[in-house]
């Protein structure tokens, strides 16, 4: 037996709000159209875009040339007694001096910022891929909640027709009262069961309506999930790389910031000479125009600097060692998500076995065939019952199985810093009945 359940959006609007029409028949909302929605409008991705084209502006800053600076001076001075002077006495000078610190500290700015502007990008694709997990933790825990719920308002009404049944075989005087009351309780204790199960929905479609928009102007009706376990072939392949340095986030933003750590330690080397600069201009005095030229050059007397350049290595050294922290975590969390993939998949292989040998159709024969032979005298009614639990216990362990392979998947896809908005895969059999 297959179950397909499909995730349908509508629109509940605020008192005093307006929205646009909603289409009578809303679609099923699959996991490739939230992680499109997340893609397309979630906060956190905008914010990592902004982060980045604040990098790409700080990167701007420091390719900038310093500005050259032109000064004037007239000096008019007053001859001997007080007498007015003559026009030979003004002396004019106009220079104009060029800051020449770019020559030598550009390079570093300019290679810490393009790594700073990396990092960012880095930690945006992070982003993505976080915000990407969550949302396919939430969309299958929305799933499993609603396996959860239709599992217990089908046992509930199963109960009910057993209730029914001894009823009449009460009155009859062919049931014990007993079995009537302990059919009762059984049937109680299942309709509670259902209502903490649709309590449960409900949180876990609050979690979810986060990753699509204002939750208090969306309801989530019902998910949908294929049957089917996720291919894991590639990503479980014996040769496959465990990961790539240019496409896990986490290391290339570890890479960057090594090397604009790197760049602006070079960069504090080069400030033990500041304010360098040359100057060029003319003197016109006593009626003659003379060529003015020179070149200003602190005196390194004392290193000022001394302390920004053991704190730029310092911390040099300490990105090499996060790079390498990350590189280690980065192994342990391929291998770890590896296995996981593989336990999972090589059990929901044997759950999802299609025919009679099926999982789940297993799990509806025990059940029937202990009806069938309470009904005829053959075994007690707590064999039914226990028929009946046996069947629920085995629907929930067989839908959190199979959805915590497909997350399995993805999570080792993410690991091996696979974009999941751009290479979501899907089940080979993604056809499947609504339930």
């Amino acid at each position: 037996m297959k179950y397909f359940f499909a995730l349908c959006l509508m629109s509940a609007p605020l008192a005093g709000q307006e929205r646009s029409p909603v289409p009578a028949v809303a679609q099923p909302l699959t996991l490739r159209a939230l992680l499109d929605t997340v893609a397309a409008s979630h906060p956190l991705l905008r914010a990592a875009s902004a982060r980045t084209r604040a990098a790409q502006g700080a990167r701007i800053t420091a390719g900038a040339l310093g500005n050259p600076v032109l000064s004037y001076q007239s000096d008019r001075a007053s001859s001997a007694g007080g007498t007015a002077p003559s026009g030979d006495d003004h002396e004019i000078m106009t220079t104009l001096t060029l800051p020449l610190e770019a020559i030598y500290q550009r390079g570093p700015r300019v290679s810490a910022a393009d790594a700073t502007v990396r990092a960012a990008e880095a930690d945006a694709d992070g982003v993505r891929q976080r915000t990407a997990l969550d949302a396919v933790d939430a969309y299958y825990r929305t799933a499993l909640a609603q396996v959860a719920v239709a599992t217990a308002r089908d046992l509930s009404a199963w109960l009910d027709t057993l209730v029914a049944y001894n009823r009449v075989r009460a009155t009859e005087g062919v049931t014990a009262e007993a079995d009537l009351l302990r059919s009762q309780l059984e049937r109680d204790r299942a309709a509670a069961d259902a209502t903490m199960q649709e309590v449960e929905l409900a949180r876990a479609r609050n979690a979810l309506a986060a990753f699509l928009g204002d939750p208090r102007q969306i309801t989530l009706a019902v998910v949908a999930v294929s049957d089917r376990s996720l291919p894991a072939d590639l990503a479980l392949a014996e040769n496959a790389t465990p990961y790539a340095l240019e496409l896990r986030p986490d290391l290339r933003a570890a890479q960057s910031r090594a090397d604009a750590a790197r760049a602006a330690a070079t960069g504090e080397r080069t400030m033990i000479f500041r304010q360098l600069a040359a100057t060029i201009g003319t003197q016109r005095m006593m009626g003659s125009t003379s060529l003015v030229a020179g070149v200003s050059l602190p005196l390194p007397l004392f290193d000022i600097n001394r302390g920004e350049i053991r704190r730029a290595s310092a911390e040099r050294d300490a990105a090499q060692f996060d790079f390498a922290a990350a590189e280690r975590a980065a192994s342990a969390d391929v291998i770890g998500a590896r296995e996981v993939a593989r336990l999972l998949t090589d059990r929901t292989t044997l759950l999802t076995a299609d025919g009679a040998s099926g999982f789940l159709a297993r799990a509806d024969e025990a059940r029937r065939i202990a009806l069938g032979a309470y009904r005829e005298g053959a075994v007690p009614l707590l064999t039914v019952l226990d028929a009946a639990r046996a069947w629920g216990d085995g629907r929930m362990t067989f839908y959190r199985t199979l959805y915590a392979q497909h997350e399995s998947v993805l999570t080792l896809l993410a690991a091996r810093g696979v974009d999941l908005f751009a290479n979501l895969p899907v089940p080979p059999d993604s056809g499947a009945r609504n339930r």
